[in-house]
């Protein structure tokens, strides 16, 4: 079984969960890079960037209906301040852009260290955009202690020892969903308003 067909397995599970309201899909584009560009002209271009993740809880950020070079952001008076490229994917009209909450990475069998290296990384500069967000780590297969050592920045690294065991896979779905209550409570924390009050001495 290779990693497509693994994923579809589990998204026709994950879909069963009961996450409104927030989706769940899967090749979702997320935002994992903002560049601005200042041109000669004094105008500034921001290019969004986005990677696909396997499996994403998510709400929809921009719909299918943003296109390429369709945005920009406008002072009160609607003069344009900023233009916005957004890199979804190669077909770029195909899927809506995400806000992510939790974001399930798999691989067929135990990755090499360099793979694991590039996904944390991925998962860290997806963390600097939506610091609330959850990525998980999941491995078909046995779990090899590199992937402890370097794959800091994983919220949870995952076994699945077999795709036909309901068991094993409702279980993941369990943790799934402690994962997104984990991404609500810490963004919840984030939207706090910071209003100390004095201390009496």
């Amino acid at each position: 079984m290779n990693e497509s067909e693994i994923k579809k397995r589990l998204f026709k599970e994950f879909q069963k969960l009961d996450i409104k309201p927030f989706i769940i899909d899967t090749e979702m584009p997320i935002p994992y890079k903002h560049i601005y560009l200042p041109a000669e002209d004094g105008d500034t271009k921001l290019e969004l960037w986005c990677f696909k993740q396997d499996i994403t809880i998510y709400k929809v950020l921009f719909d299918k209906s943003v296109k390429y070079k369709d945005s920009s952001i406008v002072d009160k008076q609607k003069n344009v301040l900023i233009d916005i490229v957004l890199e979804k994917d190669n077909a770029q009209n195909s899927h809506d852009v995400g806000l992510p909450f939790v974001i399930l990475e798999l691989k067929k069998s135990q990755p090499n260290t360099h793979e694991i290296l590039t996904y944390s990384q991925k998962a860290e500069m997806i963390k600097t955009i939506f610091p609330y967000c959850q990525f998980l780590f999941l491995v078909y297969g046995k779990v090899s202690a590199r992937t402890y050592r370097h794959g800091i920045n994983f919220d949870e690294i995952i076994s699945l020892e077999d795709i036909n065991d309901k068991n094993e896979i409702a279980k993941i779905g369990r943790i799934l969903l402690k994962h997104l209550k984990i991404a609500q409570s810490k963004l919840d924390k984030l939207n706090q308003k910071n209003n100390p009050k004095k201390r009496k001495i």
